[in-house]
């Protein structure tokens, strides 16, 4: 499908915000690095923003009224609320943080349910494909290392873990029954992107988990930070690139 000229704007002021995400994104990283201060803090919980801003932008306005399109933006909404918690020292604001965060996979769970029953619409298929075994064997290893420090936060901590694996679940699932699919897509195809996204998340969160309740180590929070914005935008480009090709339309989200 041709473009006309306001879709065509629409999405270079897209492309040009999640340029500014990725140079958010590699600036906090830098400051995280060699600038520790108060810039770190600020340049983090920029970020989301200019995520959803770049949805928001490559999104057509009867796009911004879908479910999904919204769950989506709530998603990366909560996720930046986690993150402004997280920044503050304490353990109730990381509990804060956590919650945020696990209400943030809620809506990510919900959009993978929603990707599947439009994609077995015409052909019935399994929730849960069995290929997909790390995605419950792998954090069962992790919370078996965690546990001994865990104490009183392994209750929210092991729901945090359910939820998220849940997710990963989901999205290694979604990436083998559709794998097939992603060919017609130039470069990455959404399943690919949406795994991606689901698997980098969820080593970033066990990392932290490591740092936070068994011992810190040197690159910890550069890796929790860089698989972090690079899991965020993963999954906004699998579930836009998803989006418009179920609609029969370009693989540019406003085609």
């Amino acid at each position: 499908m041709i473009m006309n000229h306001s879709t065509t704007k629409r999405t270079e002021l897209g492309v040009s915000v999640y340029g500014s995400y990725v140079f958010m994104g590699l600036l906090h990283l830098v400051l995280l690095r060699f600038f520790p201060g108060p810039f770190v803090p600020l340049s983090k919980v920029l970020l989301m923003p200019l995520l959803i801003v770049a949805v928001y932008r490559q999104t057509t306005g009867s796009e911004h009224k879908t479910t999904a399109i919204r769950m989506l933006i709530g998603a990366l909404l909560l996720s930046g609320i986690g993150d402004a918690l997280l920044t503050r020292p304490g353990e109730s604001f990381f509990v804060a943080g956590l919650s945020s965060f696990l209400c943030a996979h809620l809506l990510y769970v919900s959009l993978f349910v929603q990707r599947h029953r439009s994609n077995t619409r015409t052909s019935p298929a399994p929730w849960v494909d069995q290929k997909s075994w790390p995605a419950i064997l792998i954090p069962l290893g992790v919370l078996y290392l965690l546990y001994p420090g865990l104490g009183a936060m392994l209750f929210p901590v092991l729901v945090y873990m359910a939820i998220i694996s849940l997710m990963w679940l989901l999205a290694l699932s979604n990436f083998v029954r559709n794998r097939s699919s992603d060919s017609a897509h130039a470069g990455w195809g959404p399943s690919v992107l949406l795994t991606l996204g689901a698997t980098l998340f969820v080593a970033s969160d066990a990392v932290l988990a490591f740092e936070k309740f068994i011992a810190p180590f040197p690159g910890a929070r550069l890796t929790v930070m860089g698989t972090y914005i690079l899991a965020q935008l993963a999954l906004v480009r699998g579930f836009l690139s998803g989006a418009s090709g179920s609609r029969g339309t370009s693989t540019e989200p406003g085609a």
